[in-house]
């Protein structure tokens, strides 16, 4: 099965599904790979009985699909994946919130995700090369920025423009390049997390 990029939600029924936390922690992994209900239940910690449950909810509103069975030791085996690797409310879904649940929900699936990358990626991804952090092959960033909506957009659609060059750059051999994970969030904030030092924003003026 080929995985769209892009699945646009139409039904509100389909909006529901993946607003519940679970379902949203099952795509997840079934975005990244086939698994079986059983594999799920191991991963997340929750009896196969519930997961089959959820994957029955989540194939019935066509967000995963059977991609293949095997038969091991006289059981059949089946292997669920997502139909797509994101999904979208349609704009009619848009100021529900059941939409803002899933979107908000998700991001934090994202999160956790990167968590297990870092804790699963080889000690070698956190050895410094230098002094100088800027020829580290790692990058840790955090930064809250004051901008216009608009101004919001265009880092944003800079940042998108930025990945899909570097990713499509003709002029390195293949057998050169090594695979990196890159994560990123952002959103609106009502007050920021770091504080500004007042003393030290005037000392020396």
């Amino acid at each position: 099965m080929e995985q769209q990029a892009i699945l646009i939600l139409e039904q509100y029924e389909q909006l529901k599904v993946i607003s519940d936390p679970m379902r949203t922690k099952m795509l997840m992994h079934l975005i990244e790979q086939p698994h079986t209900g059983q594999q799920l239940a191991q991963k997340l910690d929750v009896s196969r009985a519930k997961i089959l449950y959820h994957l029955r909810e989540l194939e019935k509103y066509q967000l995963i699909q059977l991609v293949k069975e095997e038969v091991r030791g006289g059981n059949v085996l089946k292997f669920y994946q997502a139909v797509a690797r994101g999904f979208i409310p349609a704009d009619h879904l848009l100021n529900l919130v059941e939409t803002k649940q899933a979107t908000r929900q998700s991001y934090v699936e994202v999160l956790d995700r990167a968590k297990t990358r870092v804790l699963t990626a080889p000690d070698r991804s956190f050895a410094p090369r230098s002094s100088d952090v800027e020829n580290w092959e790692s990058l840790s960033l955090q930064k809250e920025l004051r901008l216009t909506p608009g101004q919001f957009l265009t880092f944003t659609k800079r940042y998108r423009e930025l990945l899909q060059d570097v990713e499509q750059d003709p002029s390195t051999a293949e057998s050169d390049k090594k695979l990196y994970y890159v994560m990123a969030t952002a959103f609106e904030i009502d007050a920021p997390l770091v504080q500004a030092d007042e003393e030290g924003e005037h000392a020396g003026n």
